[in-house]
């Protein structure tokens, strides 16, 4: 099913993933910003698809303990190879572990869990997304918080003719270092609310075009804070980018911080701003 390969084939190659991705860093300074001002010192994070370690291993370097999931292995072998360049004692604060976002049980709790760069996004269904919820909840220790991005919809971009192709750049291989065009296409089904992207790579002097499926599941606000609170948890913060503007219309991502509704309401974790409800 191309759900399940768009799942997949983006995470196969980690060296191609962490080249794309080498210049986004406003969301690992924010990550990095949210575990100092939950924890207050050095405490034990849960990461939900952790990749190769792009979050992970900053974390580390503040003195926090992160146990890393994710159910990639190549991404996995990729934080291995990483996590074998540093430091011992900053080595011995990262513990890989595989695992799937519906079925994870660590039998330890945090004060912390974070989902970085749209995992979420791979939850396909309401009921995915409310048992990744109940199990994020069931593993947060008293008064912990649970953060998380995902892209906020854009109906132009959804809306894109799926013939044509975007985005197109030239970039040089990190592992091949050939030439090579990278362009874009997908479609996106409005009932499931899923895109399926396309990506292109197409050697410059010729060859065999490689095509790289991306499947994400788009998640509309009012949708979004419906589910967490279905799931028993609140949101305590959204904010449309990590620099903590409002979620509005010109926003690429909604920026949530959650708690369990159980525990009795706080401040705003962030006292130089209202949450953005």
């Amino acid at each position: 099913m191309a759900v399940d390969l768009g799942a997949r084939e983006h995470y196969a190659d980690a060296a191609l993933y962490d080249f794309e991705y080498r210049r986004r860093r406003a969301d690992v300074r924010w990550y990095r910003d949210l575990a100092a001002r939950v924890l207050g010192g050095p405490g034990d994070i849960l990461e939900l698809g952790c990749g190769s370690g792009r979050v992970t291993v900053p974390l580390a370097r503040d003195g926090h303990r992160v146990l890393a999931l994710d159910q990639s292995a190549p991404m996995l072998a990729a934080l291995e190879d990483r996590r074998a360049r540093l430091a011992p004692a900053l080595r011995a604060r990262i513990e890989p572990v595989a695992g799937d976002l519906l079925g994870f049980s660590l039998r330890r709790r945090f004060g912390l869990i974070i989902a970085a760069f749209n995992v979420l996004e791979h939850l396909y269904t309401r009921v995915e997304l409310d048992a990744a919820l109940r199990a994020v909840r069931r593993h947060l220790a008293p008064g912990g918080v649970f953060a998380f991005d995902v892209q906020l919809p854009d109906p132009g971009w959804l809306a894109r003719d799926p013939t044509r192709r975007w985005a197109r750049t030239r970039f040089t291989h990190p592992t091949t270092r050939e030439r090579v065009w990278y362009s874009t296409s997908h479609d996106y089904d409005p009932v499931s609310q899923i895109a399926l992207i396309r990506l292109y790579y197409e050697p410059e002097n010729g060859g065999a075009e490689q095509v790289v499926l991306l499947s994400q599941r788009k998640y509309f606000p009012a949708e979004l804070e419906a589910l967490i609170t279905h799931a028993g948890l609140s949101v305590v913060e959204r904010n449309g980018d990590f620099r903590g503007a409002p979620l509005g219309p010109r926003a690429e991502s909604q920026v949530l911080v959650c708690r369990s509704s159980t525990v009795p309401a706080k401040k705003n974790l962030n006292p130089r701003r209202r949450a953005a409800r």
